[in-house]
């Protein structure tokens, strides 16, 4: 296991690279390390090995298989001989009933896409799926997830399929675009190949977007022009950036810029695969475990979480702006920074939160002898014991006059605000989350000697800060308790089983849930969980 800082051991070529349309268009942003590493299949840590299990499974590669099965089989030409086609590929399958109830009606939009393009540009042959080419004069290889047909007045189509609907091209061809049909150029056609089109297929609702439509030399010009000089610096990034893409990183269990967080999760073993896991994923969990795993999996979301949770969201995103000022906000601040921040918030999302904002001004941390060190702090680290990525991001972490590390949580609510520091370490898991943090050794990127949590409560009649001093043993001890009690169930999980009650009428994935009440007699109900 590596030390913060320390290189983990790798064997095998790190010459051997494998660039991805979906490397392409992800990996220019965040962990310059996980780039580097994605792109070299052959090059591995002999420190760490991920472990997976098929709780979560590929849903798009299903959807895929079965959708290109079917749209070429003459048994399949009505209605009925379509839905029992469906009802059997699809039995074949473990399925969450909620993937099952979106997979379904995406095979179908799939097969309909595919009846349209064909009624536009001709009868299509698959030629081939998940091409990879040798790029160049190098050994180094491009590939694309996706099918490609061919028609026979030389028209070849690469497909991309969207969880949700399809998106309309922007001026210039995105990084996946690109590299789609540039790879797409150079698989030898069966005949002569006059046109690239990359089409994208909303599986949500079936729409259809043509994202390029041009020669294979212009395929050729606009890799070489937009998208070769990014890949060369996601070949030769080194830099480690903890943060979202660590759920998936082949190194996350021993790399040095991750925390050392071992026994965090309080749990004795292993769960049945890695995974990764923050504060939030808990909350929503013990609301409704299918709900965690749906959007997990990618699902499309529907914002039916209500006007509080969006009014949280926004004052989040207002103070995030203002504290980068690194000066304290006042009430002239509240509605004069607008301009000055580049409007973060509307007319009208500005009026909802003014009476919040206003309250924050009263407990806002900025000031003389005080050093933000950021907005929205991210910490990463890992958890040996459990094999899982612990992930955090309060949304301040400064140093105080006095030199202490502080990290703070801002909640808004509509609610009363929690009497004490107990009744708010109860009421909200980032507090014990947070603590845990401090009781696994974490005292920030300068490694303070002193340290405090600080939760900041606002609600339209006032705002009030809760504070815990990192050197209470006996308060470490309960956030730890909290935690391991809390984690418990999500970290055995692999069934995800939905618990329908009256947060099926926020739920952002109801919609495909066959187990959701209706949300007709659950009027009022809103989520703070994101907030």
């Amino acid at each position: 296991m590596g030390t913060p800082g320390a290189r983990p051991n790798f064997v095998g070529r790190d010459d051997l690279l494998r660039v991805s349309a979906s490397d392409a268009q992800r990996l220019p942003n965040g962990c310059g390390m996980y780039g580097a590493l994605k792109v070299r299949p052959d090059l591995k840590t002999t420190d760490w090995s991920r472990r997976y299990d098929n709780s979560q499974p590929f849903v798009l590669g299903i959807i895929r298989e079965i959708a290109i099965k079917l749209h070429g089989d003459p048994r399949t030409e009505t209605w009925e001989e379509l839905d029992t086609a469906l009802q059997i590929e699809l039995s074949q399958y473990n399925l969450h009933p909620g993937i099952l109830s979106y997979a379904r009606p995406a095979i179908e939009n799939y097969l309909d896409c595919h009846e349209a393009v064909e009624a536009e540009i001709g009868r299509l042959r698959l030629r081939t799926y998940d091409p990879t080419v040798i790029a160049g004069a190098s050994t180094n290889r491009l590939t694309v997830w996706a099918p490609i047909y061919d028609s026979h007045s030389g028209v070849r189509e690469v497909r991309r399929l969207r969880f949700g609907k399809a998106r309309q091209p922007g001026e210039e061809p995105d990084q996946w675009t690109v590299v789609a049909a540039y790879v797409a150029s150079l698989v030898r056609p069966i005949g002569d190949l006059e046109r690239i089109r990359v089409i994208e297929f909303g599986l949500e609702d079936g729409s259809a977007e043509v994202l390029f439509d041009a020669t294979p030399q212009e395929a050729a010009s606009n890799y070489n022009s937009l998208t070769l000089p990014k890949l060369h610096k996601i070949v030769d990034a080194r830099n480690a950036t903890p943060g979202y893409s660590c759920k998936e990183c082949k190194i996350a269990g021993c790399c040095g810029s991750l925390q050392r967080l071992d026994g965090f999760l309080g749990q004795p073993t292993p769960g049945p695969a890695t995974r990764s896991v923050s504060a939030r994923d808990i909350e929503v969990y013990e609301v409704c475990a299918a709900k965690w795993l749906l959007e997990m999996s990618s699902l499309p979301t529907q914002k039916n979480s209500g006007p509080s949770s969006q009014r949280g969201i926004n004052i989040h995103r207002w103070l995030a702006m203002a504290h980068m000022r690194s000066t304290r906000c006042t009430p002239e601040s509240v509605d004069s920074l607008e301009e000055s921040l580049g409007a973060p918030l509307t007319n009208d999302e500005h009026s909802e939160a003014r009476d919040y904002l206003l309250g924050h001004t009263k407990t806002c941390p900025l000031g003389d002898g005080v050093q933000i060190i950021a907005s929205e702090y991210p910490v990463y680290g890992y958890d040996a014991q459990a094999d899982v990525i612990i992930a955090s991001k309060p949304d301040m972490a400064y140093i105080d006059s006095d030199g202490t590390f502080v990290i703070r949580e801002t909640k808004t609510t509509t609610r009363e605000i929690p009497e004490s520091e107990k009744d708010a370490f109860d009421k909200y898991l980032a507090v014990p989350w947070l603590l845990n943090l401090f009781a696994s050794g974490y005292r920030g990127p300068h490694q303070s000697d002193k340290a405090r949590l600080e939760l900041e409560v606002l609600s339209p009649e006032g705002s009030r800060v809760f504070s815990w001093d990192a050197d209470n043993a006996r308060l470490l001890r309960m956030a730890k308790a909290e935690v391991r009690l809390r984690a418990r169930a999500w970290h055995k999980d692999t069934t995800w089983s939905a618990t329908p009650g009256a947060h099926c009428s926020w739920c952002t994935v109801k919609k495909w849930c066959p187990d959701a009440r209706s949300a007709d007699a659950e009027v009022g109900v809103e989520s703070e969980l994101s907030i």
